[in-house]
């Protein structure tokens, strides 16, 4: 069996992050998000993985994954170009794939155990659900007598309550199926109307409903509580002294000084934290200086300085300076892109 991680996308919603970086590559708790996903996919046995690039920073995505083998994987690229659909992205996959049957990991979600209720399908496609409480942001299944007999996507009246996930195994027979679309109301070639077809077509199309935590991280709220729930689920050391307490994931390099932090936290390489505080749910990135500040419930990305801030449900870009000169800090929220640099006054 082999794989395909979906890479593309512009992320309009997580603007300005995704002004100069793939969203995929967004690090929650140090990992990018796509590599949550290849971690899935490798420790349940698939090795041969073929990530789809879209417009938006592939050089990127390579420069990070290479070849693979730091994930025990074998990784090829392939360019889908323009965004045209998730069955345009499969499609451009055909070579790839050949004759084995595949999953489908959509590289913005995390699914907690995602491929597992997929690995053995006998039919000629498998699909994962969850209930969700907002339909309308997904595709979506209608089930009858443990059947699917329809697929919608983000359906304007309610359907059903089963999202399909971002996670889907195929045998190639959805390769011709594929090849009869044609581009729907968003301009888009749609997977679900494949697979509606394979099912119209008396194609065994099989379903698993999970019910474990998953993630499509659109948004920034999104990003937050993906944070949340990883730093939960993920982080093991626990840490019991003047400067550290709880669950907290830290490395050799870090400076500390006349500084608190309460996990679960994640703390990358080379950090200086001086005169702080650094509150539960906060991922830290590598070489990142905070000084005279409180952080709590948030993201803070590479290379960044923070001075005399108080930082709430924040995601702090990339080569962000945030400075506030005045003795006493204040309650701020930011979502800043790269390279921002922030000033404010009393």
């Amino acid at each position: 069996m082999k794989a395909i991680i979906l890479h593309g996308g512009s992320g309009t919603r997580l603007r300005p992050l995704t002004y100069t970086g793939s969203k995929q590559l967004i690090k929650i708790a140090g990992t990018p998000i796509s590599q949550y996903g290849i971690e899935d996919l490798s420790n349940n046995g698939i090795e041969d993985i073929g990530i789809i690039l879209g417009d938006n920073s592939p050089k990127d995505v390579i420069n990070y994954y290479g070849d693979g083998r730091f994930l025990n994987v074998n990784i090829i690229y392939i360019y889908q170009g323009k965004a045209m659909g998730l069955a345009d992205a499969i499609y451009k996959a055909k070579d790839f794939i050949g004759n084995d049957k595949f999953i489908v990991y959509l590289g913005d979600n995390i699914v907690f155990n995602g491929i597992k209720g997929l690995l053995n399908f006998n039919g000629n496609a498998s699909i994962l659900l969850s209930h969700v409480n907002n339909p309308e942001r997904f595709g979506v299944a209608k089930i009858d007598n443990n059947k699917i007999i329809k697929l919608i996507e983000k359906p304007k009246e309610f359907i059903s309550d089963l999202a399909l996930v971002g996670v889907y195994a195929f045998d190639n027979s959805i390769f011709s199926y594929i090849e009869e679309l044609k581009p729907s109301n968003r301009g888009e070639f749609e997977i679900t109307e494949a697979i509606q077809n394979m099912i119209t077509d008396g194609r065994t199309v099989q379903y698993s409903i999970i019910d474990s935590w998953w993630k499509d991280n659109g948004t920034p709220e999104d990003l937050l509580n993906a944070n949340t729930r990883i730093l939960d689920k993920f982080i093991d050391d626990y840490n019991d002294t003047k400067d550290m307490q709880g669950r907290i994931k830290k490395y050799n390099d870090l400076n500390i000084n006349d500084s608190k932090i309460l996990g679960p936290a994640y703390i990358g390489k080379n950090v200086t934290i001086k005169n702080s505080y650094i509150g539960p749910y906060t991922s830290i990135n590598d070489n990142v200086i905070i000084e005279d500040s409180e952080i709590y419930n948030s993201i803070v990305f590479e290379n960044s300085i923070i001075r005399k801030s108080k930082i709430n449900n924040s995601i702090i870009g990339e080569e962000t300076i945030i400075d506030k000169n005045y003795k006493k800090p204040s309650n701020s929220i930011f979502i800043s892109g790269k390279g921002s640099i922030i000033s404010i006054g009393d």
